[in-house]
């Protein structure tokens, strides 16, 4: 059960740097029906089964929003090194022509 969860965490992180908000929704849905269904073959209850399936869905939507958070400041962060490296390469320039 840990590792499963560790799995869906990581997982949601990858996918919060690379797909659509709808396809990821999608795709947690489907992986909480499936966790809930395997829960409730396991022999635990319906109430048990329901709750682990809202528990991994939630922890994957929370791993899905780390993900686009990091991605977007990485992003962020490259694109101000790219204009602060663009900004000392003209004004350089700009001195030599003086």
């Amino acid at each position: 059960m840990l590792i499963t969860t560790l799995i869906a965490a990581v997982i949601s992180i990858a996918a919060g740097a690379c797909i659509r908000a709808w396809a990821f929704a999608i795709f947690a849905f489907i992986v909480a029906i499936g966790f809930g269904g395997v829960v409730f073959v396991d022999g635990s209850s319906a109430a048990v089964a329901i709750g682990s399936g809202i528990a991994i869905l939630a922890l994957m939507e929370i791993g899905y929003l780390t993900g686009v958070f990091l991605s977007g400041l990485l992003r962020r962060n490259a694109r101000r090194r790219e204009s602060n490296s663009a900004d000392g390469v003209s004004a350089a320039s700009e001195r030599q022509q003086s």
